[in-house]
C-alpha cells in the first residue's frame, strides 16, 4: 500500500531545518498531513513509501512495483544518467511514487502529478461548471440533418443553461423551455435527454436512470448509445450513494445494494453487447469494474485487471500509471480502511482469486514486508514464514510459466527476507552483471545477488556493483547502483574512493553526507579545493572542516583553512545537504540554500560578554588551548548560529549512509562541558565562571528541555547552580539578568 505523499507550497528552508530539527516520521501516515523522510540504504524489510528503489522490493510502494514489472512489457527507454558535475537535478536514488509516475508515464500522468491529481477517482458526481469546447452533445446537434435550424439553436442554448452549475431552478426552466419549443422527434429526444442528464449531475440517479430508460430506443444515434450508456452509469453512481466518508474511504459497515449493482452491471453489459467499440466501451468496463469493487466481488476485479495488464494503453484506453492507481485503490486497500494491506481471509482471498503473475508477485512482495524492530531481534520467533508461507508460493508456479525469471526472483527474495538465508540467493539467482542493459526484472534479480554478497561479507561485492554500472540503463536504474556502492565504501573505510576522479557516485547528496558525517579533515581539505567538484559540495566541505575545526580544538588548523572562505561568503542561510526534496518544491524550483560559510569570519558576536570575534579566539587558543574565555567564546559562537550550525544533530536510523564513526578526531561539541570545565579551571576569572553559570542554566530555558547537548542534568543540579550564582556571583550582570531556573 502507499500514502499520498503532499503536495506543499514553496516555503523557507528555516521551516525545513526547523523539522529537521524534531523527529519526524520516517513516512507518510496519511494523506497530506505528514512529512516524509528517506532512509539512504539499499535494503530495507519494512515499507517505506518514502524511499522508493528501482528494484522489486517488499519496501517499496506496490505502485511501483506493478509499474516495474508493467514496464518491461514495454519497449524499454533509457532513463537519464545524471552528470558528475552538470547536472542540475540528478535522478534520486530513492524516490517517492508521484516521482517515479511522473517519469515512467505519458504526458497526462505527468499533469496529474504536477496537479497532485494522483488519487483522483476519475468518476466525477459533481456538475461540472462549463462546457467543454468539444461538448459531444453539441457536436451530435450540428451533425444532426433532422433538426431544423431553430430547433438546434434552443437545444443548445438549453444544454448550455442547465450546465451552468446545474442550478435547479435554471435547469427546469431550460428544460421544459426546451420540451415546448421542439417539434420533431428527433429534437423531442435530445430535450428528454437534457432533462436526464440534469437529473443525474444533481445525484437524482434513479429518475435518470428511467428517463435514460426511455431513451434507449431514440430515433437519433448518438441519443440511444448515450443513453443507454447513462443507464449504467447512473445505476453505478446510485449504488455508492452514501458510501464514502470525508477522506473518500469507506464508511464502517457500509454495504451495497446488491439490487442496484447488478442492475447497473447488466446495463453495461447491454452497452457493452451493442456497442463493442463505441464511444463508451472503455468506461463501461471501467464502471463495471467500480461495481465489482462495490460488491466486493474480488475475483471478477482481478480477473478484469490481469486482462488489462495484457493489453497496451492504447488497446485498454487506460494509461500504466492510471491502471496501476486503480488496482492499488481497488485491491491493495481494504474497503473498510486506509492505510494498511488486506490481512487474514481478506489476504487469502486475493491470493486465492488470482491467476496473473503481475498481481500476484505485487501481493506476495507486499507480505514479505517486515518491520524492522522485529526483525532480527528476540521479539521474533523463528523466520516470519506465516508472513508469505514458502508454500503459496511454490502453488503459484504454474501461473508463472511465463514469467519464470519473475518467479525465481520471489523465491530468492523469500530466502533474502523472510528466511535470512544471503547464501541462498546466491545459488538462486546466477551472476549475470555484465549486462548491455537490464529490465526491471533482471535488474532486481541482480540487486538481490548483490545485496545477498554484501550480507556475506563477500570480497567481490563492490566489484559486482561495479559490473553492473554500464547495463543500468533504465529509469532509476543507476543512481540505486551509486548508493549500493557508497554505501560499501563507507563499511570498508574505503570513503575516498566516492570521491575519486573516476568514482561513479555522482548523486549530490550520497557525496555530501559522507563528507558532513564521517570525512577525515584531509579529504575535507581536498574537497573544499576540488575545482572539479560542484561548488555546493565543495561549500559543504569547507564548512564541516571549519566548523568540526572550531569545536574540536584544531586551532592552529581553523586559523590556515580559514583563508578557504571568500571574503564575500554569505554569512545568511543555512547547512543543508542537496537531497532534493521534490516531495517539497518541483525540480524547476528547487535550490539548495547557500552555504553560510562567512560566519566564520564575521561571526555573530555576544557584545554583552565581550568576545573579539572568533579568529581573536582561536588565535588566543592556538596560544593557550584553556582559556577560559576564549572557549566560552567558541561556545557562544555555536550557540549564536545554532540555526545554522545544525550539523551535530543530524540523526537517523543507525545503519544509514554517513552512520559509521566519523573519521575526523574528537567528539561531538557539547557546550554544556564547555561551561564545566570553565567552572572547574583555576584560571577562570569571576565573569567566565558567572558567565559560564549563567549560560548552563539558560541551556534548559525556557522549556525545560536541554539546549546544549550531552546528559541531562537534573533539575535540582540547575536550581544549585541558579542559587550559587545569585549568592556567590551577586555582583555580577549575569547574576542580575538570570531570573529563573528551568
Amino acid at each position: 500500500m502507499n500514502f499520498p505523499a503532499p503536495r506543499l507550497k514553496r516555503f523557507s528552508l528555516a521551516i525545513l531545518i526547523f523539522f529537521a530539527s524534531i523527529s519526524l516520521p520516517k513516512q507518510a501516515m496519511a494523506s497530506g498531513d505528514y512529512g516524509c523522510s528517506k532512509i539512504w540504504r539499499v535494503v530495507h524489510h519494512g515499507y517505506e513509501g518514502c524511499s522508493n528503489v528501482a528494484f522489486l522490493s517488499p519496501s517499496n510502494d506496490t505502485r511501483v512495483n506493478l509499474l516495474l514489472m508493467m514496464a518491461d512489457l514495454r519497449p524499454a527507454k533509457p532513463g537519464p544518467v545524471p552528470k558528475k558535475s552538470t547536472s542540475i537535478h540528478p535522478v534520486e536514488p530513492l524516490f517517492l511514487w508521484e516521482q517515479f509516475a511522473g517519469t515512467l508515464g505519458s504526458q497526462a500522468d505527468k499533469d496529474a502529478v504536477r496537479n497532485g491529481d494522483m488519487d483522483a477517482q476519475k468518476n466525477p458526481t459533481s456538475c461540472p461548471a462549463t462546457l467543454p469546447p468539444d461538448d459531444p452533445f453539441a457536436l451530435a446537434l450540428q451533425a444532426d440533418h433532422e433538426l431544423k435550424p431553430e430547433e438546434r439553436d434552443v437545444l443548445l442554448k438549453a444544454r448550455q443553461q442547465t450546465q451552468s452549475g446545474c442550478a435547479a431552478d435554471a435547469s427546469a426552466g431550460a428544460v421544459a423551455g426546451a420540451e415546448k419549443a421542439t417539434k420533431t422527434v428527433s429534437a423531442k429526444a435530445y430535450a428528454l435527454y437534457i432533462e436526464g442528464a440534469t437529473e443525474f449531475w444533481r445525484s437524482d440517479y434513479d429518475k435518470a436512470a428511467a428517463t435514460f430508460s426511455s431513451l434507449a430506443t431514440a430515433q437519433p444515434a448518438w441519443v440511444r448509445e448515450t443513453a443507454i450508456y447513462m443507464i449504467g452509469r447512473s445505476l453505478i453512481n446510485r449504488a455508492q450513494v452514501g458510501a464514502f466518508d470525508e477522506y473518500g474511504s469507506f464508511k464502517k459497515d457500509w454495504h451495497a445494494d446488491p439490487k442496484t449493482v447488478s442492475g447497473a452491471e447488466a446495463a453495461l453489459d447491454k452497452y457493452l453487447q451493442q456497442y463493442p467499440k463505441g464511444v463508451y466501451a472503455q468506461s463501461a468496463r471501467g464502471l463495471k469494474r467500480r461495481g465489482y469493487w462495490l460488491a466486493g466481488d474480488i475475483a471478477r476485479l482481478q480477473e478484469e485487471y490481469g486482462a488489462l495488464l495484457l493489453l497496451s494503453p492504447e488497446q485498454r484506453n487506460v494509461s500504466d500509471i492510471e491502471l496501476v492507481q486503480e488496482i492499488d485503490n481497488k485491491i491493495t486497500t481494504p474497503p473498510d480502511t486506509f492505510g494498511a494491506p488486506r490481512e487474514g481471509a481478506q489476504g487469502d482471498e486475493l491470493f486465492r482469486s488470482t491467476q496473473n503473475p503481475l498481481l500476484l508477485a505485487m501481493l506476495d512482495l507486499q507480505a514479505m514486508r517486515t518491520p524492522e524492530k522485529v526483525r532480527g531481534s528476540s521479539e521474533s520467533e523463528g523466520n516470519h514464514d506465516d508472513l508469505v508461507p514458502i508454500a503459496r508460493l511454490q502453488q503459484q508456479k504454474p501461473y508463472f510459466a511465463a514469467q519464470m525469471p519473475l518467479y525465481e526472483y520471489l523465491l530468492a527474495a523469500h530466502a533474502f527476507y523472510i528466511e535470512n538465508k544471503p547464501a541462498e540467493v546466491l545459488r538462486m539467482i546466477p551472476d549475470a552483471a555484465r549486462q548491455g542493459s537490464f529490465s526491471y526484472v533482471q535488474f532486481s534479480r541482480q540487486m538481490l545477488r548483490g545485496m545477498a554478497l554484501e550480507a556475506l561479507k563477500d570480497h567481490n561485492a563492490l566489484g559486482f556493483w561495479m559490473q553492473m554500472l554500464p547495463g543500468a540503463q533504465a529509469a532509476y536504474e543507476r543512481p540505486a547502483l551509486e548508493l549500493a556502492i557508497a554505501y560499501h565504501e563507507e563499511r570498508a573505510g574505503e570513503i575516498r574512493n566516492v570521491f575519486a576522479p573516476a568514482s561513479p557516485v555522482h548523486y549530490p547528496y550520497l557525496r555530501e553526507v559522507l563528507l558532513a558525517k564521517v570525512a577525515d579533515a584531509d579529504l575535507l581539505r581536498t574537497q573544499a579545493k576540488n575545482t572539479n567538484a560542484p561548488q555546493h559540495e565543495r561549500d559543504i566541505a569547507l564548512f564541516t572542516l571549519l566548523y568540526k575545526e572550531v569545536t574540536r580544538g584544531n586551532s592552529g588548523n581553523f586559523l590556515k583553512d580559514l583563508a578557504l572562505v571568500p571574503p564575500t561568503a554569505p554569512t545568511d542561510g543555512y547547512f543543508t545537504l542537496d537531497d532534493y526534496p521534490h516531495s517539497y518544491f518541483p525540480p524547476d524550483e528547487y535550490q539548495p540554500s547557500p552555504i553560510p560559510l562567512g560566519i566564520f569570519l564575521h561571526d555573530k558576536t555576544n557584545a554583552n560578554f565581550g568576545c573579539p570575534g572568533l579568529r581573536t579566539s582561536e588565535e588566543q587558543l592556538v596560544k593557550d588551548a584553556d582559556n577560559p574565555t576564549a572557549r566560552l567564546c567558541v561556545a557562544d559562537f555555536v550557540r549564536l548560529n545554532q540555526s545554522v550550525t545544525y550539523l551535530e544533530s543530524m540523526t537517523s536510523s543507525g545503519d544509514e549512509l554517513g552512520d559509521t564513526p566519523s573519521l575526523f578526531p574528537g567528539g561531538i561539541f557539547v557546550r554544556m562541558d564547555t561551561y564545566m570545565a570553565v567552572l572547574a579551571n583555576a584560571k577562570s576569572s569571576r565573569n567566565d565562571k558567572a558567565y559560564a553559570l549563567f549560560r548552563a542554566v539558560n541551556c534548559y530555558a525556557p522549556s525545560g528541555n536541554n539546549d546544549c547537548g550531552g546528559k541531562d542534568v537534573p533539575k535540582a543540579q540547575r536550581k544549585a547552580w541558579f542559587t550559587t550564582l545569585k549568592h556567590d556571583y551577586a555582583d555580577t550582570r549575569w547574576a542580575n539578568a538570570l531570573q529563573y531556573y528551568w
